[in-house]
């Protein structure tokens, strides 16, 4: 039964946080077809909020009409019909916020509402830091977990996975990478050894097919075998295939702990040397022994940024990182794949040589178990049928519990899982977390999955950045200890991110653009994700609009999936939008 409900039956009550008006209202949709003789002016309008667009200027009061899934207007619509209203008194509206390293490409092929992401504002994402289904072939692809959930592999290229997405039906829009890590696997293997020419050549022809059907650039994930393999002579290399397309280079850099600066070094260099965008994936300080030396890495980007490149970086809001738990181990071990590296994980010569290099360090890889010491790393996931009595447990307590040496037990885990053990990692200082929050060339990556709180793919415990980096970063660093001011760090969870990504038309709230907007109360967002309890939802977000769609209404999913497959410079130059493959949009 549709009903009309008349705006003095809304229940309202003020408040105010510094100079911007909010309140804690229940947000309520008015649905208004079929209340009077002629079609509505507007299929949605947002009315009597706070806007905030995405430029970075100050809040003002303002309605938001929509049609279709563009914004058709901006202004005082009062008198303007629509077929559904929001109402947004006292609360702030803003672009929907854009996730510059998701990592959602299998689990929305297995569930499309993207819970976790876009209950937090989040309408788009970019995947493929070191792995893209958009970029699966025969001989790569992951067949068993397709299987699982009995979806067959019949896509091709980075246009088809998005059409494939958005046929299933998803919550946000997603658009990809090419991760080099990936061509390096398809194309020269998982040997520890220089591309050979005809190889280099190869993964440049694959790069530039993947740029065409829409990828947004090359990305890298540095310290994971085999991308810790290529040189940066390589990296040059292919970086310039992509800047040919206008994409961007983004990057997990070699080493965040005692080779943050050579690593960071290497990344400003590519910028130069391939006339390319650098992204600097979640930038920080991963060792204890340099902690609180964040100002003179920003110093470094800086004084790069002044010499006219275009180097920026994301980062989450924690002083935890996230990874596996083979990522301590010497690039060496991995050297021909996973059985190799099992193989000498079972070996006691081979153990003690790992142990040996771990303790003492040398150069060639991230030293993530040094770092954090065996307190300082938590399991987080096992592989699907594994131990999971290990989750959520150091590696020292599992030490304790099974009564033998903790380097046993690292040991043990990997070969006990496959290699399939996930992890979380006590690497950084809070103070270096929020002096990288401070810099305006820096957006908000999740570096999460998105998926539910519940259910068959509840398992594990991830890291609550999946369910709570956007909200922990307005609640906490922006409301609460007023890091950066609120109109400033929506800028660059919005254009600010579109701009550093180069996606078109999103990110601002601006008449012509697509409308994808999010209604929060400043007042009481906040994550509630924590490393007991990570799986929960944060509050205070009130409304999700994705592609002209209420997605989420009173902080629930409403079942509405529109999200859409974004395509990159690549295809936007080249392809006009009547021939774009279905459900994806420049």
């Amino acid at each position: 039964m549709i009903t009309c409900i008349p705006a003095d039956a809304l229940h309202r009550r003020r408040r105010t946080w510094r100079a911007l008006p909010t309140c804690a209202v229940a947000l309520s949709l008015a649905i208004l077809a079929g209340c009077g003789a002629t079609a509505p002016e507007f299929d949605l309008v947002v009315r009597g909020g706070w806007v905030l667009d995405g430029t970075g200027t100050p809040a003002m009061r303002a309605d938001i009409g929509v049609q279709g899934d563009r914004i058709a207007a901006l202004g005082d619509l009062a008198t303007r019909t629509a077929a559904v209203s929001i109402d947004a008194t006292g609360l702030v509206v803003a672009p929907g916020f854009i996730d510059t390293q998701g990592q959602s490409g299998r689990t929305l092929l297995e569930d499309g509402a993207g819970a976790s992401h876009v209950l937090q504002g989040i309408t788009s994402e970019i995947i493929g830091e070191a792995n893209t289904p958009a970029l699966w072939i025969a001989g790569s692809a992951d067949l068993p977990f397709l299987s699982r959930l009995g979806i067959a592999f019949d896509w091709s290229g980075v246009d088809g996975f998005l059409s494939r997405l958005a046929t299933r039906g998803i919550t946000v829009n997603v658009g990809t990478l090419a991760p080099l890590n990936q061509l390096r696997v398809d194309v020269v293997g998982s040997s520890q050894r220089a591309a050979r020419p005809e190889e280099l050549e190869e993964m440049r022809r694959r790069l530039d097919s993947a740029m065409r059907q829409g990828a947004f650039g090359l990305s890298s994930a540095l310290i994971y075998p085999p991308g810790s393999y290529a040189s940066t002579d390589e990296i040059v290399a292919l970086a310039r295939t992509a800047a040919v397309h206008g994409g961007r280079y983004v990057s997990h850099i070699r080493g965040e702990g005692d080779r943050l600066e050579t690593a960071l070094d290497e990344a400003i260099a590519i910028a130069e040397q391939a006339d390319i965008p650098v992204v600097v994936y979640h930038l920080k300080v991963a060792t204890r022994t340099k902690w609180k030396s964040m100002p003179a890495i920003v110093a470094r980007i800086a004084k790069a940024r002044a010499r006219g490149l275009d180097v920026s970086a994301t980062a989450y809001p924690y002083p935890v990182a996230g990874t596996s738990l083979d990522a301590s181990l010497p690039d060496w071990v991995h050297d021909g794949g996973d059985a190799a590296m099992l193989r000498r994980l079972a070996e006691p010569q081979t153990r003690a040589r790992i142990r040996r290099e771990i303790t003492q360090g040398h150069d060639g890889w991230e030293n993530f178990l040094r770092s954090a010491g065996f307190d300082g790393v938590t399991i987080a996931d096992v592989r699907h049928g594994g131990d999971s009595s290990v989750v959520g447990l150091t590696l020292a307590e599992i030490a304790r519990q099974r009564g033998t040496d903790p380097w046993d037990v690292f040991f043990d885990l990997l070969i006990e899982h496959e290699g399939h053990v996930a992890a979380l990692y006590a690497l950084m200082h809070e103070d270096d977390v929020r002096e990288v929050l401070r810099q305006p060339w820096v957006s908000i990556g999740t570096d999460s999955a998105a998926q539910p709180a519940d259910g068959p793919m509840a398992v594990g415990r991830p890291h609550p950045r999946g369910f709570g980096s956007f909200p922990r970063v307005l609640g906490r660093y922006v409301r609460d200890e007023q890091l950066v001011p609120l109109p400033e760090m929506i800028r660059r969870m919005t254009s600010g991110a579109a701009a550093q990504m180069g996606i078109a038309e999103r990110g601002q709230v601006r008449p012509g653009w697509y409308a994808d907007l999010v209604v929060f109360d400043s007042a009481t967002v906040r994550d509630r994700a924590t490393f007991d309890r990570p799986r929960q939802y944060p509050e205070g977000v009130r409304a999700v609009v994705v592609n002209g769609v209420v997605t989420v209404r009173d902080g629930r999913l409403t079942g509405q999936r529109a999200g859409r497959g974004l395509l990159g410079p690549g295809v936007v130059r080249a392809t006009p939008p009547a021939s774009l493959p279905a459900g994806a949009t420049p």
